[in-house]
């Protein structure tokens, strides 16, 4: 047997080779990641991206008119010097209501697919409307005058990509709305707007009232639907065909179901729990408040792989360990060509996982991949091990150890606990199998003769150990 201080040398050196090898996968994995969320991007590109809805807001433009006394440089007389500024008066709803029926469907191109969807929605509520004098500015000083003159009211909807709208209707008071592109709001340019006839409107600028409104929207999209929560009093409830939704925004659910079939959630808050219309008159630098899904995969190939690596220099240096233990309980020696044979078969296991999984999904190409390995080094260790014995409990660690990686990964809230009790497992069989090992004897050269194994541990084959690596 190789002398301990060249075996541990010539270990290490493979350990830093494996590390190689596991790079390489591992870069492979982050381009083909990369590659899969290029065509997303491109699907969406292609149909319609990330949807969010805000709004709808009742849009009261008005002009100031502000003039102010000039006096004359002679000190007597002067004149009024006028200025005009642009303003908006945005209200939210004081009630809102939005009920949405989402369709999803996986769009495919080549190996790689992403979740879009088309969506019906029905957004209902109304606005209160208050008495506008009260918003018309007055002049400071006598040497001042303010008047104010508001403008065609109208309706905006925000929308993040306009392309997803595929039909809008809506009804203000006894108003039919006709959108127009373009939401017109400071905080969110992106969207609709639908302008209210001056004769509908005449009512509302010269007393405070209450304006219902009823809108119909089918819309499409990719990956997410978000709406903003606009009113004083905010109802969303949104349904669809996805079985793995994840809820996001600033609001969790009241109340959610999700099985095979679908999901369902409902939403409820208030102006008190979302701070009312702060980031209406804001220009920047104000995140609207949202609720709504993602539409996740949680079978998603290329997250189950790179969690799969994760383990994958772990899984290696186990399996060097392993196979130490049993050139020493065997009283074989392993020479280091066959060493690194056995682990860059390991090493393989994780890029034949990889490149079957886009063609079989994850679960059956991780066992595949798990079954050839098995085969694969299992012959080849008996091989080595000069046993078919030793070979057979080397295949049953290797099949033992894939299955538990299996159920880590799909336990990843235990992923943790299982894998440190495993760990510890491990030791602890190893610390009893070899508890009878003379291990200083191990430095002192070609002596197989020389080593104490515990009662048990051969078999017939180890009789005629083959010469020395």
């Amino acid at each position: 047997m190789m002398k301990m201080g060249w075996k541990a040398l010539a270990l290490a050196g493979i350990a830093l080779l494996m590390l190689l090898a596991l790079g390489l996968v591992r870069s492979l994995l982050d381009e083909r990641q990369q590659r899969a969320e290029a065509v997303q991007h491109e699907i969406a590109q292609f149909s319609a991206g990330e949807q969010a809805l805000g709004g709808p807001y009742l849009v009261l433009p008005y002009t100031v008119t502000v003039g102010k006394w000039q006096p004359a440089d002679s000190g007597k007389g002067g004149r009024w010097v006028e200025s005009q500024q642009s303003k908006q008066l945005l209200l939210s709803p004081a009630q809102l209501t939005v009920d949405g029926k989402l369709a999803v469907e996986l769009l495919k191109r080549g190996l790689f697919e992403a979740p879009v969807y088309r969506s019906q929605l029905q957004l209902a509520g109304q606005f209160r409307i208050p008495a506008l004098a009260a918003y018309e500015e007055k002049a400071g000083s006598d040497s001042e005058r303010r008047s104010t003159r508001w403008g065609t009211p109208y309706l905006a909807l925000g929308v993040d990509d306009v392309r997803g709208i595929q039909q809008l209707q809506g009804q203000a008071g006894k108003q039919t709305l006709t959108f127009v592109p373009g939401a017109r709001l400071a905080h969110n340019p992106r969207g609709v707007h639908a302008p209210l006839a001056l004769a509908a409107a005449e009512p509302l600028l010269s007393q405070g009232q209450v304006l219902g409104f009823r809108l119909g929207l089918q819309l499409a999209g990719s990956s997410a639907l978000l709406v903003e929560p606009a009113g004083d009093s905010t109802t969303v409830n949104l349904a669809g065909n996805w079985p793995h939704p994840s809820f996001a925004g600033n609001f969790a659910p009241q109340s959610r179901s999700v099985d095979a079939q679908g999901f369902r959630a409902r939403w409820q808050t208030t102006e008190l729990a979302t701070g009312g219309n702060a980031c209406l008159q804001a220009k920047s630098g104000c995140e609207p408040n949202r609720v709504g899904l993602r539409l996740l995969d949680p079978v998603d190939r290329y997250v189950l792989n790179e969690r799969t690596m994760k383990y994958a220099e772990l899984f290696v240096l186990l399996m060097m360990g392993g196979v130490f233990l049993l050139e020493v309980m065997h009283r074989v020696s392993v020479h280091p060509v066959q060493y690194t044979l056995l682990m860059l078969g390991l090493a393989l296991f994780f890029l034949l996982t990889l490149s079957l999984s886009e063609h079989l999904g994850f679960n059956a190409a991780y066992w595949l991949a798990a079954l050839a390995s098995v085969a694969m080094l299992g012959s080849y260790g008996s091989s080595v091990l000069a046993s078919w014995r030793g070979g057979g409990v080397f295949a049953a660690m290797l099949g033992a150890l894939y299955g538990l990686m299996f159920m880590i990964l799909q336990s990843e809230d235990m992923a943790l606990l299982m894998g440190s009790l495993s760990l510890f497992g491990l030791l602890a069989l190893t610390m009893y199998f070899t508890r009878g090992i003379d291990w200083s004897s191990l430095g002192g050269g070609n002596q197989p003769d020389t080593l104490a194994v515990a009662a048990g541990d051969g078999d017939g084959d180890a009789a005629n150990p083959p010469p020395a690596a």
